[in-house]
């Protein structure tokens, strides 16, 4: 009799330690920056991982082709905020730019005094599901929304000719010395690596590094 109390009290520790470590690990997960289901359902957040793809690789070219200097860009991950019913969500993703000395630069962060435009919904990019509940994916292309809804990988036609706001941007971080001999060239940066990001996370993407 004893030891069948023993046995017993045994399980007991055993399913109260195990559910005292699976309830710590789900409030753990509700409260990472990792879980975005509260904004974001599993058919949102692959819509949102297709669109920002495809705006990466839009941003991405335009550097490549237009900007000598370049060793590599990288994107942050997909910043997602608010949708709490108090605050407007949002998202938007931040470029980096490496040059050929090993010096990086963020865009769409002030560069001393003066802001710059941030990269995600709403200027660049629109995203949404129709009256069918199929998805929608529009992206700014010199200042007008164009779908690419059916593209796995940007189409031509997307491409970026003009791009005044980051222009003015790179050239900031130029003359403020966070980029060397990072210049606007037809030449461009045809070999510069790119590291694209497409993992969605809840946060500010200003304090990314």
């Amino acid at each position: 009799m004893k030891k069948k109390m023993l046995a017993i009290g045994a399980v007991l520790i055993v399913l109260i330690s195990g559910g005292v470590y699976c309830m710590t690990k789900w409030i753990e997960h509700q409260n990472s920056p990792y879980n975005v289901s509260d904004v974001l359902d599993d058919k949102g957040a692959k819509l949102y991982k297709r669109g920002f793809r495809l705006l990466e690789e839009q941003l991405a070219t335009y550097i490549k082709e237009h900007y000598s200097g370049v060793s590599k860009i990288e994107f942050s991950p997909i910043f997602v905020q608010g949708g709490d019913g108090q605050t407007m969500f949002d998202a938007n993703i931040v470029p980096v730019i490496y040059d050929n000395y090993g010096n990086k630069a963020y865009l769409g962060r002030k560069v001393g005094k003066h802001g710059y435009a941030s990269y995600g919904l709403l200027g660049d990019l629109r995203l949404d599901f129709n009256g069918f509940d199929e998805e929608v994916i529009e992206i700014d292309v010199d200042g007008k929304f164009l779908e690419i809804t059916d593209y796995q990988s940007l189409p031509p036609k997307a491409k970026l000719t003009i791009n005044p706001s980051m222009d003015e941007n790179i050239e900031a971080l130029v003359n403020a010395g966070h980029l060397k001999d990072v210049v606007k060239s037809e030449k461009g940066s045809l070999k510069a690596e790119v590291a694209y990001n497409t993992e969605i996370r809840k946060g500010n993407e200003w304090e990314w590094r």
